[in-house]
């Protein structure tokens, strides 16, 4: 394995009844890559990404993260999850806790962290997002849907994963909150946090990513830098997505 790969994906499978979700897919990610994933709905991406912490199990294949085979069924998967930062559509926060709980709450629980250092910890991964401290004892049910992904984004951020993945961060918003949540993403992606990021928003996927990859019934149809893919797409459905989704190209 090349020194620097962060996660490597072989040949992976999952199907759902006869429905074939993944259809061999294979790719590896390097440290402080970003690493985008575009393609029609229902083309694998989600259960692409949720294979990758094991929140769905392929049927067939093999994930490493760094030296460690996490499709090993000897594996301790918990453990696993720890190093994964995992940012869902819909946030997926505790209700019944404020903001500085939703962060704090698996650094004392899982990572075992005096209150004290997981407080410390929670507000740097707060300060990252750009929330404002009047926001930090506020519950869910309080804010903005821009402000829950920013939360959700720093409390996967304050366990000091090896990677973040992103399953449509925007999705689930409004369209006057999405840019506040892709500037974090954004400035994440620029200090070097190593990233795959699930997304339909092209011109943004265009903008950060260092690879993208394109999906089609399961399988990887084409990848490539964004200037590669623009300039000179392969697959006929790459550039349908390029045209129909790029401002630019309209």
């Amino acid at each position: 394995m090349i020194s620097d790969t962060i996660l490597n994906v072989v040949d992976l499978h999952k199907k759902y009844g006869d429905s074939i979700a993944l259809d061999g897919v294979s790719f590896r990610v390097r440290k402080g890559e970003t690493k985008v994933i575009i393609g029609p709905n229902g083309s694998g991406k989600t259960t692409l990404l949720k294979c990758l912490n094991l929140l769905v199990k392929p049927d067939k294949g093999r994930i490493w993260l760094g030296n460690i085979e996490i499709t090993d069924p000897r594996i301790n998967i918990n453990k696993i999850r720890r190093k994964i930062g995992f940012v869902f559509q819909d946030f997926n926060l505790f209700h019944h806790l404020t903001v500085l709980n939703n962060v704090m709450i698996g650094l004392v629980k899982v990572r075992k962290l005096k209150k004290h250092q997981a407080y410390k910890k929670a507000v740097d991964a707060l300060s990252t997002v750009g929330l404002d401290n009047t926001l930090y004892h506020k519950y869910p049910a309080q804010l903005s849907g821009g402000q829950k992904q920013r939360v959700a984004i720093a409390r996967a951020l304050a366990m000091d994963p090896v990677i973040m993945l992103y399953d449509e961060p925007t999705s689930s918003l409004d369209p006057q909150f999405v840019n506040e949540v892709l500037q974090v993403i954004r400035k994440l992606a620029k200090n070097g946090v190593t990233s795959i990021i699930v997304t339909h928003q092209i011109d943004f996927a265009l903008e950060i990513a260092d690879e993208i990859i394109v999906m089609h019934k399961g399988r990887i149809i084409e990848s490539g830098r964004p200037t590669e893919l623009l300039s000179n797409p392969q697959n006929i459905l790459t550039k349908k997505i390029l045209i129909r989704n790029f401002r630019t190209l309209r």
